[in-house]
């Protein structure tokens, strides 16, 4: 399969003789026949739209994934499969096109349009404008709304220009920080409304390369934590790290991924090591959660089988104290699933009268946490009513309206980090 995926990115290089290849792949191609060459620049085509149209939304790559399909059916026009994708991809265009010329056009008719409505028209007409340029309806806006445009990148500009003032060589790292990061915000509005605007990119740039020396003290700041053994000081700063990187529109996922693993793997084995074992557990889900390696894996696996040994009512009380300690650190979610457990391998009454009393407990304390989410998602505190709500429905998942209220928590936020 690895060797198939190799000649479907080869197969293209070699057709339009822009390259040459290895005799080894010469070979290799020589011996597909027609049928198989097809095959392999389909499933490269595939992953091509998927990676670059749909989720990175970059339309101006759209000719060149379309040779993929084009150059399959010249091997096998029989190829049923790349003539659907032919016309997927020009459906998709044209749904995504027509989809942002009416949320324009809905937000053009408002009476009264505030900077944020102004904003998110110019976006849709921005995106219209990267899939067919030369669409009537979206030249037509685009001279409409012109004037408007423009006053609106000078608003952005001035603001980031505004925020970068207040920066000399006696800010502290938190000052630049917060300042850089308006400045960002706003430079990047701007070259979303226009991307050929010389002044927003240039801010664009110049931000970014100071934001970037601000993510690498975070994470300097995380490994020292993590080296010295001080894991909950790591989180907070952690969580402060992955708040700054959604402001930068998830510019340095990889480097956030990153830190998130080391700090959760490290604090793992640190309680693997103390027999912390219910703890550890915990804090390796969180681990494979961000990246699921090997090492996290086979340490998973033991702590598993830990886990099912003490479960097996080998020593209860120990899975009591376990239990105990998970409710203590308010991790709730992960005491009711050992509880669960716990409970179908005991037939004992009165054990499962303390597994009982245990689990009424933590449900006891659901509307609170419900209280609380609920109250952060009415004060636009997203991120908060996500966190308490996944640990209500982890818990009881229909408890009340909590489903709801996470599931509008998410969509909200993830419009916040958009913007």
């Amino acid at each position: 399969m690895k060797r198939l995926f190799i000649l479907s990115v080869l197969l293209p290089v070699v057709i339009i003789g822009c390259a040459s290849v290895s005799p080894g792949d010469t070979f290799l191609i020589q011996k597909l026949d027609n049928q198989g060459k097809s095959s392999a620049l389909v499933m490269a085509g595939v992953e091509e739209y998927d990676l670059y149209v749909v989720k990175k939304q970059q339309f101006d790559q759209i000719p060149r994934i379309k040779e993929y399909f084009t150059n399959a059916l010249a091997f096998d026009p029989t190829n049923t499969k790349a003539q659907q994708y032919l016309s997927l991809i020009d459906d998709y265009k044209s749904k995504v096109l027509q989809a942002n010329l009416k949320d324009a056009t809905r937000n053009l008719a408002k009476p009264k349009r505030t900077d944020d409505d102004n904003y998110a028209l110019f976006v849709s007409l921005q995106t219209a404008a990267r899939i067919d340029p030369t669409d009537p309806s979206v030249r037509k806006l685009l001279g409409d709304t012109s004037q408007d445009r423009a006053r609106l990148v000078d608003l952005y500009i001035g603001r980031a220009k505004a925020a970068l003032a207040k920066v000399d060589d006696k800010s502290t790292d938190a000052v630049r920080e917060k300042q850089y990061t308006e400045a960002f915000q706003n430079s990047n509005k701007a070259v979303d409304i226009d991307p050929r605007s010389a002044v927003a990119q240039g801010m664009l740039t110049s931000t970014k390369q100071e934001l970037a020396k601000a993510v690498a003290r975070r994470v300097a700041t995380v490994e020292k934590l993590i080296a010295a053994g001080s894991f909950s000081d790591g989180r907070t700063q952690l969580a402060a790290l992955s708040d700054l990187n959604r402001k930068l529109d998830n510019t340095y996922d990889a480097d956030v991924k990153k830190v998130a693993y080391d700090l959760n793997f490290a604090w793992a084995k640190s309680l693997y090591a103390k027999k912390d074992y219910a703890t550890a557990e915990t804090r390796t889900d969180a681990a494979l959660a961000v990246s699921r390696t090997d090492e996290a894996a086979a340490l998973k696996r033991k702590l598993s089988d830990l886990r099912s040994k003490a479960d097996s009512g080998a020593s209860f009380d120990t899975s009591l104290q376990n239990i105990d300690k998970l409710i203590s650190s308010g991790d709730l979610v992960a005491a009711h699933r050992r509880i669960d457990a716990l409970w179908k391998s005991t037939s004992d009454p009165s054990k499962q009268q303390m597994l009982d009393d245990r689990n009424q407990k933590i449900v006891a304390s659901l509307k609170d946490l419900y209280d609380r989410g609920v109250q952060a998602y009415r004060d636009e505190d997203f991120k908060t009513a996500i966190d308490v709500l996944q640990t209500v429905v982890g818990v009881q998942v229909d408890y009340e309206q909590a489903g709801d209220y996470l599931d509008k928590a998410r969509a909200k936020q993830k419009l916040v980090d958009q913007y």
